[in-house]
């Protein structure tokens, strides 16, 4: 994990974690800050079931919480030591009020929730069949007490095709029970996002969703997420090779930015993983603004 100044472009600080960093099957996966604590929660995922399309479940899936303010882990949770690999692919999270952390699977579709104090892990959200190949949840935000996921619908997020849904779910609930949300005009679909995004600048109603090979569509809800416009979907525009991957989206300051990414790359001798030394951000708030006016 690195600390990065988007304003000069530098890299401020690079954080290593014990047993994972390194480790080739171990990939950095979902963050999120909370600014409120300063606690990043960050996903680590195994690659076997990527490499697979679920057909391989093993391997360790970690959630770390490192503290922004102190610089330390302050703990970490397997939650492999759950799942006995039964199902994986958790790949992002959220957190709410309380400090419950909630981490996406994708094959099958599946929500793990963490207690605050990472000692007490279960399966909110269970999956629903024993088909470690069925392409579940891919991308997970939060406003308020409400719960967003994508479902790829069976899909491969690798691919352009497809026509993902929106559940929502209610996080003071004991077990997670997802509700449709239906998207307007009907007809449109929504392909496989990779990751979900609710900038602050809009309050938890706009949703930006970052799609490999497409770009990023965005979609506003005025009414808590019950129903969602679909209002257009901005494309990339950007060097070849960052058109492939686009791994999420970020606010910085009140712009709004599509990330893309070299992944994955040839491995760099002597090292564990491809070329990362180039992350660009692309500027897309105009685009937003004109798609929300």
């Amino acid at each position: 994990m690195i600390k990065y100044d988007p304003y000069t472009n530098k890299t401020l600080d690079i954080i290593e974690f014990r047993g994972i960093t390194d480790v080739y099957d171990e990939h950095a996966s979902g963050i999120h800050w909370d600014k409120r604590t300063g606690i990043v929660s960050l996903v680590i995922d195994a690659q076997p079931a990527f490499l697979t399309d679920g057909a391989n479940a093993t391997g360790d899936y970690w959630l770390v919480k490192y503290d922004t303010h102190a610089k330390r882990e302050l703990w970490r949770a397997n939650l492999t030591s759950v799942t006995q690999a039964k199902w994986s692919g958790f790949q992002d999270v959220t957190v709410d009020a309380r400090g419950n952390s909630y981490v996406v699977g994708t094959y099958p579709a599946s929500i793990m929730r963490v207690d605050v104090s990472g000692r007490h892990i279960k399966p909110w959200s269970p999956p629903q069949t024993a088909n470690t190949t069925v392409h579940g949840y891919t991308g997970i935000c939060s406003t308020g007490e409400t719960l967003l996921v994508i479902d790829a619908n069976g899909v491969p997020e690798e691919l352009s095709e497809g026509n993902s849904q929106i559940y929502r779910f209610d996080m003071t609930e004991d077990v997670g029970r997802p509700v449709l949300v239906p998207r307007s005009p009907p007809g449109i679909p929504l392909g496989v996002p990779d990751a979900i995004h609710l900038p602050e600048k809009y309050g938890g109603h706009v949703m930006l969703a970052a799609m490999n090979y497409v770009g990023v569509t965005v979609l506003r809800s005025r009414d808590g997420w019950r129903t969602a416009e679909q209002l257009g979907t901005i494309t990339t525009n950007f060097p070849a090779f960052f058109q492939r991957i686009i791994p999420s989206t970020v606010q910085i300051g009140e712009r709004q930015f599509m990330i893309g990414q070299r992944f994955p790359g040839a491995i760099v001798p002597g090292t564990k993983g491809g070329n990362q030394s180039d992350f660009p951000f692309f500027d897309i708030t105009d685009q937003v603004e004109a798609l929300l006016a």
